[in-house]
């Protein structure tokens, strides 16, 4: 609390959680501050314009800057639009810091992505059209993406371009590593563009034998084959009529399939099996898959014509070893999900997470959801390090990453801690969003690294 009794919270955590991009320009003309909205807006990272002068940002995005720039030489209130191409525009704002003169306080850039906002302007007129982001955050057995995205500046730089796409109707190609999140971020992009009656048809396309996979994908008429049911059966495709149909493992479908998909994509309209006349489906479309397509095209065995079709916008799905910043909140995300079923809620101690912040997760989140289910088995009201699966010890202790020291049991352990908060600081780059990943408190932090510096 401060003097007048308000709550006190960091600044920068406000302004990460505006939809709008926002940077701040220091009296010297410097860049000391850009949210991660304005990063994706901009497609620049902070790191890359931190603390240099503001007109660094027009050698590093492909959008004409020219007029912003000026504009903040300036240093007077503007409003003014910035053309991003595919008519789609930027509206600007600019706005001193204080009262004085510029040249004394700084100033402020606002970004503000109007096809977005308009998108939303209509959902909201709409009565019967639900907020996607409510919806989403409602969802008690999904994670909650636009919760994420706040600590996650890759993950929101995806699901900003993802946004854009889906508003312009465009193809999205989603690509990673298993278990990576894939379907999940398609069940964001379908919600945040679609209301809930909106049918979202996944279809494992790796799943579906190659004999059955014309009928199952563009349905069959009465009589077409042996077995097939008189009435006839509609195809996955016509299922998502008017909504969004989710091809995963794209990489997976039939050569000889390929080209009949690649029809479909291109006229929006479906033929049955044993059927004469075509179907006009409108639908949303968005691919995923963690094999190498580009691969697949020089050697043959995917459509270079349908890679095309499909991959208008290619997003990449982090890894988790590469967002460990994300581990601590998934880690409650599926403490809270497992904790429905259990009589006795579970929690995980701080060292059973510094275990895991350390670990490579070669399974990505999927994994992560898997061990914590382990832990719920096997563990009572706390789950420890020694409820973890055993090759996650072996991979820290023969990693050679962390180097026991000689001592008694503290003193390895305290050296140990040490080690596993010196790479998470390193990793997110302050203590305080280190100490807020592990589950700690920021006192915790600070007293364990300067326990090295006292010895």
């Amino acid at each position: 609390m401060n003097g007048n009794g308000r709550t006190q919270f960091p600044l920068d955590d406000a302004l990460e959680a505006l939809p709008d991009g926002v940077a701040v320009i220091d009296q010297r003309g410097e860049v000391v501050y850009l949210n991660s909205q304005f990063s994706a807006l901009l497609n620049c990272e902070y790191q890359e314009v931190k603390n240099q002068h503001f007109s660094i940002l027009t050698r590093l995005t492909s959008i004409n800057l020219d007029d912003l720039i000026t504009r903040i030489k300036t240093g007077r209130k503007a409003e003014l639009l910035l053309n991003i191409g595919e008519n789609r525009s930027l509206l600007s704002s600019i706005r001193r810091i204080g009262q004085d003169s510029i040249h004394n306080n700084g100033i402020i850039v606002v970004l503000r992505d109007l096809s977005v906002i308009d998108h939303e302007r209509k959902r909201v007129g709409d009565p019967n059209s639900k907020s996607a982001f409510k919806f989403l955050s409602q969802q008690k057995t999904r994670p909650d993406l636009v919760h994420q995205r706040r600590i996650s500046p890759k993950l929101n730089q995806l699901l900003t371009v993802g946004e854009r796409a889906m508003v312009q109707n465009a193809r999205v190609l989603l690509l990673g590593e298993s278990g990576a999140g894939k379907t999940e971020i398609a069940r964001y992009l379908h919600t945040y563009i679609s209301d809930e009656a909106s049918p979202f048809v996944h279809v494992n396309c790796g799943a579906i034998p190659d004999t059955l996979f014309e009928s199952e994908m563009f349905g069959y008429e009465r009589g077409s084959f042996t077995g097939a049911l008189q009435s006839g059966k509609k195809g996955l495709i016509e299922a998502a009529d008017g909504g969004t149909l989710f091809l995963d493992e794209v990489g997976e479908i039939p050569l000889v399939m390929q080209a009949k998909l690649l029809k479909f994509l291109e006229s929006g309209s479906v033929q049955r099996v044993g059927g004469a006349t075509e179907h006009t489906v409108k639908v949303r479309i968005i691919t995923a898959t963690n094999r190498d397509l580009f691969t697949m095209v020089s050697e043959g065995s995917f459509r270079r014509d349908l890679y095309y079709r499909i991959a208008v916008v290619p997003l990449h799905a982090p890894s988790l070893r590469d967002s460990k910043e994300m581990i601590n909140e998934l880690l409650d995300y599926f403490v809270a999900v497992i904790n429905k079923g259990r009589d006795e809620p579970l929690s995980l101690s701080s060292e059973c997470r510094m275990k895991l912040m350390s670990y490579s997760f070669p399974g990505n989140i999927r994994e992560l959801q898997n061990i914590v289910q382990q832990i719920s088995v096997m563990a009572g009201a706390i789950g420890d390090v020694k409820h973890l699966p055993e090759y996650i010890l072996n991979e820290s202790s023969s990693s050679g990453n962390h180097n026991l020291v000689e001592g008694d049991l503290k003193s390895i352990v305290s050296s140990y801690e040490r080690t596993v908060i010196q790479e998470v600081v390193d990793k997110l780059g302050s203590k305080r969003k280190a100490a807020k990943a592990l589950g700690v408190d920021i006192g915790t932090i600070v007293r364990k690294t300067q326990t090295k510096e006292t010895e």
